[in-house]
Parts: structure tokens; sequence; C-alpha cells
């Protein structure tokens, strides 16, 4: 095996576990928290492309506000921590971004043009409203 490819294998198994730790571990909710990051984050592209109002500095702050809703999340982590890790203000915060993040794909995909299914913007509504209490 080369040397380099070693250490790259080790650095990118250090950075991810890192980022593992922070996160609380790769859980469902992180794993889902993850998967409508990435969506929201390619509607919000299709959007774009579709109304031909392409900005690389709106792209720019999609994907600031990311690192922030993960930054906020291993926050939630440490929260936990102090208060006897019991894992529950994580979990709010969790959800509270996936509902957000949600909205903001059924918002992209009705700026396109396109059907909304009624039943998924309220379920989201809702667990945005239940994890806001």
């Amino acid at each position: 095996m080369n040397l380099e490819k070693i250490s790259l294998n080790a650095i990118g198994g250090i950075f991810l576990g890192g980022i593992s730790y922070f996160l609380g571990g790769l859980d469902s909710a992180v794993v889902t928290l993850l998967i409508v990051m990435a969506i929201d984050y390619l509607t919000g592209v299709c959007k774009a492309l579709y109304n031909k109002k392409v900005s690389s500095m709106v792209g720019i702050k999609g994907i600031i506000k990311k690192v922030g809703y993960l930054l906020i999340v291993a926050l939630s982590v440490k929260l936990d921590h102090i208060m006897g890790q019991t894992g529950a203000i994580r979990t709010l915060v969790i959800y509270f971004f996936v509902a957000n993040e949600g909205i903001s794909i059924l918002e992209n995909w009705g700026n396109m043009g396109l059907p909304l299914p009624k039943k998924l913007l309220e379920t989201l509504e809702q667990l945005k409203k239940e994890s806001d209490k």
C-alpha cells in the first residue's frame, strides 16, 4: 500500500470521526438532517436555474446556513452533556432543523410551479411547532 493513501485515509477517518463525535453520533436523526440539508441545497439550485436567477453568493449563504445548523447541533450535544446526557435537547434541535429544511424544500419546489403534497407540508409545520415548544 502507498503511505500517502494510508495517510489520507487516516486523516479522513479522523475528520469524519470528529464530526460524528461533535454531532452526537451518526444516528438516524443526524443522517436525516444531512439528507434534507442536501436535498434543500439541490432544490435551491434547481429553483435558481429554473427561474434564471443563479447566484454564487446565494449558494454560499446557503452553505454557511447549513454549517451553522451543524454548529447548533454540536452546541446542543454539549448542552445535553452538562444537563445529564438525555439527548432531548439535541433531538429537538435536529427535529426543528429537519422541519425547517423540509419546508424550504417544498417552497423551492413550489417556486418552480410544481405541485406540492399538502399533507407533507402540514406534517413539517406541525413538527416545527412541536420542536419550538
